[in-house]
């Protein structure tokens, strides 16, 4: 079957205007040029795509289904035009991160602006989700790189460890009186909660450590981001337990906060970071990110 693009384009820009005439001006073709390509269009499908009349042309049912299909293939050669630019303007690897809001407010943006400086030749799409989002991502092959936090099942990925973090409360001095240095999840739950909402893996978490106290966690509002909790609990609206990654720079901007690391053995976790690339198949711009942020973790 002998269809080029160009017949396509022409043959939908012809639909969409509603004559050949129309359409062969849309292409920059005369209007015998354009006839004569449909006409070769017709020949190599075996069908015929328009009804022609004195007011102009009307797909028939081929011409339909051929027009449903053709929109398909013109949006992936778009795509893949799009995609293969950088290339073309020098820059020869593309990697897609995905990274939840701990990593990405206190992890990535130092190690990943060194990667860049140093890998010219390589471009990141970076963005933020949650980490089951980003886990689904992964394992369907939309995403190259994902960095998020170890408490949720990666099987079937490859992941190795990027950094240690620590679960804190997080509450103005007058709320963490109440409270040991170090004081116990349990403890925190006797207080109103300001958290995260019911998408992020830390909200999970925390509802399941809560459960098996045989207790409920009262949160009176959720935010989508740790700089909301903080503002929140900073305005005295309750505690918080976060990761010390994502807000030990966001403390420090509000200066009633206090923060103070939990006892319980399960909030130590680490950040890892996880791919469905088997190293020795990746391609060469994701093995130079997932060998260089392995090396920065190694060094801090």
């Amino acid at each position: 079957m002998k269809v080029d693009v160009a017949k396509l384009k022409l043959f939908i820009e012809v639909l969409d205007a509603g004559s050949i005439t129309a359409g062969a001006g849309r292409c920059h073709l005369s209007v015998a040029a354009a006839s004569s390509r449909l006409q070769e269009l017709e020949s190599a499908l075996g069908v015929r795509l328009f009804e022609r009349r004195a007011s102009g042309v009307r797909p028939t049912d081929a011409g339909i289904e051929l027009a449903r299909h053709a929109r398909s293939v013109l949006v992936e050669l778009d795509r893949l035009q799009r995609e293969m630019a950088p290339f073309a303007h020098g820059v020869r690897g593309r990697v897609s991160l995905l990274a939840n809001t701990a990593a990405l407010s206190g992890y990535l943006p130092e190690p990943l602006s060194r990667f860049l400086s140093e890998h010219p030749e390589v471009d990141v799409d970076l963005q933020e989700m949650w980490t089951g989002e980003i886990l689904e991502a992964l394992h369907r092959r939309k995403a190259d790189v994902g960095v998020l936090a170890d408490t949720m099942d990666t099987s079937g990925l490859h992941a190795m460890p990027l950094a240690d973090d620590h679960l804190v409360v997080v509450g103005t001095a007058h709320r963490l009186a109440a409270l040991d240095a170090s004081p116990r999840f349990d403890d925190c739950l006797e207080h109103p909660m300001v958290g995260l909402p019911a998408q992020s893996a830390l909200y999970t978490y925390l509802q399941v450590k809560a459960a098996d106290l045989g207790k409920v966690i009262r949160y009176r509002v959720s935010l989508r981001t740790f700089e909301g909790v903080l503002k929140m609990v900073a305005l005295d609206v309750g505690l918080s337990i976060v990761s010390s990654l994502a807000t030990r720079e966001l403390v420090r901007q509000y200066p009633g906060l206090q923060w103070r690391p939990l006892k319980d053995p399960w909030a130590k976790r680490r950040l890892i970071l996880c791919t469905h690339h088997p190293h020795d198949t990746a391609p060469a711009s994701v093995k130079a990110l997932i060998g260089f942020l392995h090396e920065q973790s190694l060094r801090d």
